[in-house]
């Protein structure tokens, strides 16, 4: 018996030496687009070995199409994924087990931005053109936006331009472009000697959201005790990730240029601009389950929901430190 304890005994600490050198349990997150400074916290998480010291062993992937993240979390093929606000609110209604447990970046990164020198507001869009992308919230949040200034869509022009958003608006093709982002496109267009108004969409009207989001499986979650334990952890590591990046710039830029295509000029322009948007008066990571159940009611009243999702559903904060509540 003795003997048979010991090995036990042997076996574990073999074990226990092999998810050390490995850096623990293996954890896969699929982000919602390429790396680009959105994704910081993750990838200073990562390479200052603070999901290792968590005990875990993460993988950082990029989706070759950007629909499938939630749904890889959700049939669980992926442990984590990034993504936005309202895809979890489309997810609710397709009945797929996913909830936020983090926040990613915690305020509107869509905007609407003009190059033309006399829109400065959106007030100044009266007989402009706008280029959008021709999926449905945007014109929820184009009708919101002119709404909060008295305006309609029959006060203005609408072109579909698919995603070449940006190159629509540089060769004047319109006059402006819903759709984009200022730490993104905004700075692009500053690189190019231009001076642009940028307008993020929480300040036209459309109730403050936040744009990209932790996701893990809900299913998992209430089943999984395992599986919940990681994922505390890897929050918890990704929120020290985050605010160490905020602290500690010139090493968050060291690690992004090593994972993004990004030139280094626009790099060095977009990750400070980001990392400022990365906290809210909580600090990083919160979520607001009342924030997220008005513009949930938001979406259904624009017509976006076609029945009514429960933040409740697909936020779970239980995660998050005590600051945040």
């Amino acid at each position: 018996m003795n003997r048979h304890i010991a090995l036990a005994v042997l076996l574990a600490l073999v074990l226990v030496s092999s998810a050390q050198a490995t850096g623990g349990r293996k954890l896969s997150v699929m982000l919602d687009w390429t790396p680009n400074p959105d994704h910081v916290g993750l990838y200073y998480a990562r390479d200052t070995g603070l999901f290792t010291k968590a005990g875990l062993d993460v993988s950082i992937h990029a989706p070759s199409d950007a629909t499938t993240p939630l749904k890889l979390v959700g049939v669980g093929r992926s442990d984590l994924a990034v993504s936005y606000e309202q895809e979890l609110f489309f997810a609710a209604t397709k009945k797929l087990p996913v909830v936020a447990v983090a926040a990613v970046v915690p305020r509107p990164l869509n905007s609407l931005i003009a190059i033309e020198p006399t829109i400065h507001s959106v007030r100044d869009l009266k007989g402009a053109t706008i280029g959008i992308t021709g999926v449905p919230s945007d014109y929820a949040t184009l009708d919101t936006m002119l709404d909060s200034v008295g305006l309609t869509r029959k006060d203005v022009k609408v072109i579909t331009v698919g995603y070449n958003l940006l190159p629509a608006l540089l060769a004047h093709r319109v006059d402006a472009v819903l759709g984009v982002y200022g730490n993104v496109e905004g700075i692009q267009v500053q690189l190019r000697g231009l001076r642009p108004t940028i307008i993020p969409v929480d300040r036209a009207g459309v109730p403050s959201y936040d744009e990209l989001v932790l996701v893990a499986n809900r299913d998992r979650l209430r089943s999984d005790a395992t599986y919940r334990d990681d994922v505390r952890k890897f929050v918890t590591a990704f929120l020290a990730g985050t605010s160490a990046a905020r602290s500690h710039p010139a090493q968050a830029l060291s690690i992004m240029a090593k994972v993004t295509a990004s030139p280094s000029k626009f790099l060095s322009r977009a990750l400070p601009a980001t990392l400022e948007l990365l906290s809210s008066p909580h600090g990083v990571g919160c979520l607001s389950t009342e924030s997220w159940q008005h513009f949930g009611d938001w979406m259904g009243a624009r017509g976006l929901l076609k029945a009514a999702v429960p933040a409740t559903s697909v936020v779970n904060p239980a995660f998050l430190p005590a600051r945040c509540r």
